[in-house]
């Protein structure tokens, strides 16, 4: 069994929805996921531009990939998103979204960056994910 120790130090700001560090102890296998996005299984950009809707598609993508792998989201520990244009006032609409997905008991290990362009145009998110089993 996988044991996970959320470690906030308090002289940095406080962690919303995500830990600093999590400790890993007593994993047997780990699982790196690939960026995950928002493009079905013919290869098309699913809802382009609508970095919501995409968030859904995108997640319930990272999802597949962990079934593939034998893992589930309880077993993620680690997720980085990209977000096109990212602009603060959608925060808290993204942390709710992902709160449907993500561990939240502890809160994993989450890094959130802007960035100019995905891959494909149309794309707005893309996020990457490490679980231990």
């Amino acid at each position: 069994m996988v044991k996970l120790t959320a470690c906030n130090a308090e002289s940095l700001v406080p962690a919303k929805a995500f830990s600093h560090a999590l400790v890993v102890e007593g994993a047997q296998r780990w699982v790196f996921i690939s960026g995950q996005v928002a493009i079905d299984s013919a290869g098309q950009v699913i809802a382009p531009g609508d970095l919501f809707a995409q968030i859904e598609v995108t997640l319930q993508n990272l999802g597949s990939a962990l079934t593939a792998a034998g893992a589930t989201f309880r077993d993620l520990v680690k997720v980085t998103i990209f977000v096109v244009d990212l602009d603060p006032a959608d925060l808290a609409q993204i942390r709710e979204i992902r709160s449907r997905y993500l561990p939240q008991d502890p809160p994993i290990a989450i890094t959130l960056v802007g960035v100019e362009r995905l891959a494909f145009p149309g794309l707005r998110i893309e996020i990457e994910g490490t679980a231990a089993l």
